[in-house]
């Protein structure tokens, strides 16, 4: 089928959450009598059910909520009749806290026909889903919800998080620490995987000046004990850092101001997060506090976030509601808009149809880039112990600043 002109078109919120309130009250998803018989757009999921340690909590709430942003917009899609009348059907398959391997892919693409892949938890899995789909000759959509270093402009992936080079100035902007009378003395904590250390990298040269540490922290592998900050937290202190900046990805990441809380050393010091949710600002202790940039806060009193809190609540595990899954409805909503702008619902028309698209989210317009990176509005955000996360910033557009 011929593909129509991919001009740049922006799609209406109207047209994008119509339909919603019907969708809550409808029922299951698999109810779609009137095109039951119609083959399924199905969407490859990769999930970390537990991580390579063999236990869930060095991923969750993550991938719940991954689970929970993708559930939700599929439930409404399918609710008005699919995407030009193809259901929406996941097939999820676990990672085990690594990138997927080549029998994965394979999997989901020659034996299952996924028509698009979500790229799952892990910084490093849209490099080696590339690798792999490019081992079987086949082109797919990539959807990506998480954020990432910036650095990496693949074939196939789209982003629908954050980039470091969109959050570290917005933080920087707010604190204040451009200004030279601030004295900032930053120190950095990444980790040990070849995606961690990119975000090192462009750390060392973003926060300007001089820094008093940088510090690659354990990966989550057998034998390690990843969320144990206290070294270096004292390290930190004893070389009179007053900005630590946490780019490690993990939930667990936390444990930093709180560790430094238990040991005595948080006071003056600004604990900044390159990414930061509702559950981990439930895991504040008394003391501490912390400040981020986010694409979405879900205690953000505006009328169109509110209505996407309510209707997540309103699904299976929607008690907690945080960017993660936000991003990842918003990856599944630009998939429908990017087929039905190329007038086809296939791998083939995503593509076309996802070049420089745009769709109107809750928190405003997103505009994917050439090279599938979001231009959109982010939210600066605090968060102190027994409190939740909280918007003392919106920028209404900000730029990718990918590097290629």
């Amino acid at each position: 089928m011929a593909m129509r002109s991919c001009a740049r078109v922006a799609v209406t919120r109207r047209e994008f959450v119509a339909g919603a309130g019907a969708a809550l009250a409808a029922g299951s998803l698999t109810g779609f009598p009137a095109i039951a018989q119609v083959r399924p757009l199905k969407v490859g999921v990769f999930v970390s059910e537990v991580d390579t340690q063999g236990i869930d909590e060095l991923v969750e709430p993550y991938v719940s909520q991954m689970r929970l942003g993708l559930e939700l917009a599929a439930f409404e899609i399918n609710t008005m009749g699919g995407i030009l009348g193809r259901p929406v059907e996941f097939v999820y398959r676990d990672d085990g806290g690594s990138p997927p391997s080549q029998a994965a892919v394979t999997a989901l693409v020659a034996e299952e026909g996924c028509e698009a892949i979500v790229s799952g938890f892990l910084m490093a899995s849209p490099r080696l889903i590339t690798v792999r789909l490019n081992a079987l000759d086949a082109s797919v959509p990539v959807l990506h919800g998480l954020w990432t270093d910036g650095s990496y402009c693949g074939p196939f992936t789209k982003h629908f998080g954050p980039t470091a080079r969109q959050i570290v100035p917005s933080i920087r902007a707010y604190l204040g620490d451009l200004d030279d009378g601030f004295r900032a003395r930053p120190f950095s904590i990444s980790n040990w995987t070849p995606s961690g250390r990119s975000v090192s990298e462009y750390l060392y040269g973003a926060l300007g000046g001089a820094h008093t540490g940088d510090a690659l922290v354990t990966t989550p592998v057998l034998g390690n004990h990843p969320g144990e900050y206290r070294a270096v937290m004292r390290w930190a202190h004893e070389v009179e850092s007053n900005i630590i900046w946490n780019a490690d990805p993990r939930p667990y990441a936390v444990n930093a101001v709180n560790q430094a809380v238990e040991l005595g050393i948080a006071e003056g010091k600004i604990f900044a997060h390159l990414d930061f949710s509702e559950w981990q600002a439930s895991q504040l202790v008394p003391g501490a506090s912390i400040v981020t940039c986010v694409p979405f806060v879900a205690s953000d009193p505006s009328p169109a976030v509110q209505d996407f809190v309510a209707r997540a609540n309103a699904m299976p595990g929607g008690e907690l509601v945080t960017h993660v899954a936000f991003t990842h409805y918003n990856s599944l909503m630009a998939l429908k808009a990017a087929m039905e702008r190329s007038g086809e619902a296939s791998a083939e028309a995503g593509f076309a149809g996802l070049d420089g698209l745009t769709i109107e989210t809750a928190t405003g317009p997103l505009t994917l880039d050439g090279a599938g990176y979001p231009t959109m509005p982010l939210f600066v955000a605090t968060a102190e112990g027994g409190g939740q996360l909280q918007v003392v910033q919106k920028i209404d557009r900000i730029e990718s600043r990918a590097t290629c």
